[in-house]
């Protein structure tokens, strides 16, 4: 039952897991059928601890890329680590993540995804780039801002050297309303949770993708 609904839910953290499970609860006894009183009560008691040791498996048999994410040496100084100072009543304020798609090794050339999530409303938006250079990463989150239904006031990624560059620190800092841009902490990958559980559960599609390369070096 739990992985079910953990796939269903877009395989979620174990700390958003629990709410869900409660919630969905009545409803997928409706659909699949009564659970024993002992099974209801475990679903309504188990801990998001719990929660990511039971579905350790589940989420090595869906998973699909390897994050590959190397420190950024520029401007660790500029940018500040967020320490949750956000006005997080507003839309506007993004989580950024790459993902590797090279299968089990990052020896070569491969396509890179990248993910955007507003930390209020979930909106998720996405593009690719070619070996993550920083002018191809610019490009795509300068494109994904286009699309946005909302104004961008904060941007928040890991440490990766495809983030932390000149090119994407001057795009968001040089404008009249200069956006917020921050950092996770060095290895603490919860700090960006809600782009993180969104790596894994989608793709973006081949009209959203920024290619970084000459036509005859292009993997898609």
């Amino acid at each position: 039952m739990v992985r079910k609904v953990w796939l269903t839910a877009e395989q979620p953290c174990g700390k958003r897991l629990v709410p869900i499970l409660r919630q969905w609860l009545p409803y997928y006894e409706q659909r699949f059928g009564s659970l024993s009183s002992q099974q209801r009560k475990l679903v309504r008691q188990v801990s998001a601890a719990t929660l990511d040791r039971l579905l350790a498996p589940a989420r090595a048999e869906h998973w699909r890329g390897r994050s590959g994410t190397k420190p950024g040496s520029l401007l660790r100084s500029e940018i500040p680590i967020r320490t949750g100072t956000w006005d997080l009543s507003r839309v506007g304020y993004l989580e950024a993540d790459s993902v590797a798609h090279c299968g089990g090794s990052l020896a070569g050339n491969f396509i890179w995804s990248l993910t955007y999530t507003d930390i209020l409303s979930g909106w998720t938006e996405g593009g690719a780039v070619w070996n993550k250079g920083a002018a191809g990463v610019m490009e795509a989150t300068r494109q994904v801002e286009q699309r946005l239904p909302f104004a961008l006031l904060g941007f928040d990624s890991d440490n990766g050297g495809e983030f932390l560059n000149h090119h994407l620190w001057s795009y968001m800092r040089e404008r009249p309303q200069a956006v917020e841009f921050t950092r996770s902490r060095p290895y603490h990958s919860d700090d960006n949770a809600h782009v993180e559980q969104k790596n894994w559960t989608w793709a973006p599609t081949p009209g959203l993708w920024t290619i970084g390369e000459p036509a005859a070096g292009r993997a898609d």
